[in-house]
Order: C-alpha cells, then sequence, then structure tokens
C-alpha cells in the first residue's frame, strides 16, 4: 500500500513537472529517416508492457507511443516502525539513432549515419529529473518525501537507436496505520 502511494506520488510529479519540460524525437513508423517531437510518458513498473500505451500520457498527432518514457520501480524497501522508505529506480529511455541523409552522388538513395550523440537527450532529460525533484521536500499531497543523495547513470547495453539511462533516489512516507487514506482499507477514523 505504502509502496504504491509512493511509487504513484513520484509517477504524478514527473507528469506534471518533469514531461512537459522536453519533448524527444519519435520515429515515424513508415519513414525511418524522419522522426517527430513528444513530451515523454511516465509509467510505473520496469519496462513499458505490452498494454502501456493504455496509460500513455502523451501522443503524436493522435497516435500514442511508448518512447520516450520514464519507468518508476522499486528496488527494495525499508520499515522502521516510524517510516517507511523505498528505493526508487526511474529507468529512462530516448530515442535518437543518428542522421539520415541523401547521398551525394545519388539524392535519392538515404544514406544513414550513427552521430552517437543520443545519450545527450538521455542526459538531459535525466538531469530535467533530477533538478525538479531537488526542487521540492514532500510529493504527493505532502505524504511523499524524496530524499538525496540521487545516483545516476547510463545501462551498459544500449539497444541501437535507443538510449537507456537510470535514476535512484529514496522516498519516505508515514507508515501505517498513521496514514489514514479515505478510501483505502486502511483508513482511520
Amino acid at each position: 500500500m505504502i509502496d504504491n502511494i509512493i511509487l504513484e506520488a513520484v509517477r504524478d510529479f514527473l507528469v506534471q513537472n518533469v514531461s512537459p519540460k522536453i519533448k524527444l524525437q519519435v520515429p515515424y513508423d513508415d519513414d525511418i529517416t524522419k522522426y517527430r517531437l513528444m513530451h515523454p510518458n511516465v509509467f510505473i513498473g520496469w519496462l513499458p508492457p505490452p498494454n502501456a500505451l493504455d496509460d500513455a500520457q502523451f501522443d503524436v498527432d493522435g497516435i500514442k507511443k511508448a518512447i520516450p518514457a520514464m519507468v518508476i520501480g522499486m528496488d527494495e524497501g525499508e520499515d522502521d516502525g516510524n517510516d517507511a522508505d523505498i528505493d526508487v529506480r526511474i529507468t529512462f529511455i530516448t530515442y535518437n539513432p543518428g542522421l539520415y541523409a541523401p547521398a551525394e552522388e545519388d539524392p535519392e538513395e538515404i544514406v544513414f549515419t550513427p552521430n552517437f550523440q543520443g545519450y545527450r537527450d538521455l542526459l538531459n532529460l535525466i538531469f530535467i529529473c533530477r533538478q525538479q525533484l531537488s526542487s521540492v521536500v514532500r510529493i504527493g499531497d505532502g505524504r511523499t518525501s524524496i530524499n538525496k543523495p540521487f545516483r545516476w547513470g547510463m545501462y551498459q547495453q544500449q539497444p541501437v537507436g535507443y538510449w537507456a539511462g537510470w535514476l535512484t533516489f529514496r522516498a519516505t512516507a508515514v507508515t501505517l496505520p498513521y496514514m489514514g487514506i479515505p478510501g483505502s482499507l486502511f483508513e482511520i477514523g
């Protein structure tokens, strides 16, 4: 229960305070030489599940795309009787394969040049997230506190055309039975 409240508070915060601050590349389905820009979606889980598009907040020209995305998960938790803490891991996924351009000899032929600069989009998204989370002490109607330090990095394996990284931090919520949540099994009063 507490874990879900923390993860949902982080998701809502990212949707409101991080996603609107950046647009990232999304490939056209029918033409890999072009891309569009879109705000990143936010999901709870480990990987965007097959039905993730049902929960996608943003779209391009009315078509929902799972990536770019921030996926919120939990590494582990701890409850000492006074506070419940979880280690939150946000996985960031961006798209930026490189450049497609007409060949010099034959303008009808398209040449792909990997630019290996997609990591910049990824690091910009992680920075915006850190910056926004650092600007607040509590989120989720004051029930969840964001605790430093922040740790971040890039995954060792990068799928071609996509870039993936992570950010971890600790989040705390008051433990039950002290948190009365209207409509929940643990509502007090």
